[in-house]
């Protein structure tokens, strides 16, 4: 084994950018908010009168399920989730009676927490393992897709547990659960069905119907209990899904949520947006999305971009499949993770949340691999993905409008880099050559 201390400083170095930038960025954003107090430019996140509305909007709404389809379907606020949702809500609603935000926040919290500890544990006491402790510490503390979801109350914070949770265990190579977990994930939120396709790449083809019978019985299931009958159930609650597309996918977002759009159709939109106004100045397009928005039937060049958009997303999806068929594991997790998050026609920063578990990885990946000498990686492409990772994980509202823009170019970049980057871990090691019994004894370890 050949082990360089120029492998290790280069390692050291990498997370130091990592961590130097993640805290410098979000001192910036917030404090560039703080000396304009611009709103609608420059606030991190919402406005504090929007806090925890995306919970808090359905506490009459699920207080009673049981053939409820009708009422969760109809009428103010809006239900604009799968029906397995309302059942997630109802959990953080009503498990405390009048706590829905502290169960929210706590569970959330705990959860983030057990995630680090789990990194934590497995990059181990060397000295570049201090850097990842203290990477994995800041992501932890300070990741604002983190930050987001909770002043949100938004329910992909639940999502992502379970989804981190699959990923958790395909990676240890237990993948029947990973099936099941990731299928629980994929019926709160349908574009985590992405994630299913990791087993299929690894001919675990049992264990990918497990998942996908897992979204159609869980998907059913709410539906039949919200009843009267399934598909009753589905047609009530199909013009809460209507209005959604109507407000953030065919035409484009209100103004105080465009900047936290990162969707590829997003940046597509705001493309037609400085075509239109012809130029890139922020006060011009806080001034113009308004009249575009109240066009009737929808400003016409998003509406086409809306209809063409699905062979885009299908076009996208398969090109990643392409590129990353034959790449190493860890290369194919970073993929599909950037596919759940850049491919959904409406994609918050919340959704950022899914990169967390193969940034992890990653970080694994260059103390249990490269720092010992195993395997060999660029240093340039550590500082790049440290810097992109460190960008995703930080508001940009210095951008103003244009932030989610910021986002969607990084998630393409990290695409494009990750292609140009094998990662051939001896750690996380593919399923295919992967025997049982020393995964199970390294995990434990």
């Amino acid at each position: 084994m050949n082990t360089s201390p120029d492998i290790k400083a280069q390692i050291q170095r990498a997370l130091g950018i990592y961590i130097l930038l993640v805290i410098c960025v979000t001192i910036f954003s917030y404090g560039y908010y703080f000396a304009r107090h611009e709103v609608f430019y420059t606030r991190p996140l919402f406005a504090k009168d929007d806090q925890f509305r995306d919970l808090t909007n359905y506490v009459d709404k699920v207080r009673h399920l049981r053939f409820g389809s009708a009422a969760l379907g109809t009428g103010l606020p809006v239900y604009t989730y799968p029906a397995p949702a309302a059942f997630v809500y109802k959990a953080l609603i009503y498990t405390v009676p009048g706590h829905a935000v502290r169960t929210y926040l706590v569970f959330f919290g705990f959860s983030v927490l057990c995630f680090a500890a789990l990194g934590w544990r497995d990059v181990g006491g060397t000295k570049e393992g201090s850097d990842a402790r203290l990477a994995i510490l800041i992501t932890a503390l300070l990741g604002f897709p983190s930050w987001f979801v909770a002043d949100r109350g938004n329910i992909e914070a639940i999502v992502w547990i379970f989804a981190a949770v699959g990923l958790c265990f395909f990676l240890a190579s237990k993948y029947r659960a990973a099936a099941i977990f990731l299928g629980i994930g994929a019926a709160i939120k349908p574009f985590c069905v992405l994630f299913l396709m990791l087993l299929l790449r690894y001919r675990k083809y049992k264990e990918a119907a497990l998942g996908f019978a897992t979204v159609i019985l869980i998907t059913l299931s709410a539906l039949t209990y919200l009843g009267p009958n399934p598909w009753k159930a589905y047609q009530n609650l199909k013009p809460g899904m209507a209005l959604y597309i109507k407000r953030y996918v065919t035409t484009l977002a209100p103004v105080d949520e465009f900047r936290f759009g990162h969707s590829l159709l997003d940046g597509m939109k705001s493309a037609a947006l400085v075509r239109e106004m012809r130029t890139v100045k922020p006060r011009i397009a806080v001034r113009d999305v308004p009249d575009l928005i109240a066009v009737p039937e929808g400003w016409r060049p998003v509406r086409i971009l809306a209809r063409i958009y699905p062979v885009i997303a299908l076009l996208g999806i398969g090109l990643v499949i392409v590129f990353f068929y034959k790449e190493p594991l860890l290369n194919q997790l970073i993929a599909a993770s950037v596919a759940v998050t850049l491919f959904p026609p409406a994609a918050g920063d919340y959704s950022l949340l899914h990169l967390y578990i193969p940034f992890g990885a990653f970080i694994i990946f260059l103390v249990k691999d490269v720092a010992p000498g195993r395997v060999s990686f660029p240093y340039r492409s550590m500082v790049v993905l440290c810097v992109i990772y460190a960008l995703l994980f930080t508001p940009l509202t210095f951008f103003a409008i244009y932030s989610g823009d910021a986002k969607m170019l990084l998630l393409i970049a990290l695409l494009f880099v990750t292609a140009k980057s094998p990662m051939n871990s001896t750690w996380f090691k593919t399923p295919t050559s992967l025997s049982r019994e020393p995964v199970e004894a390294r995990f434990a370890a």
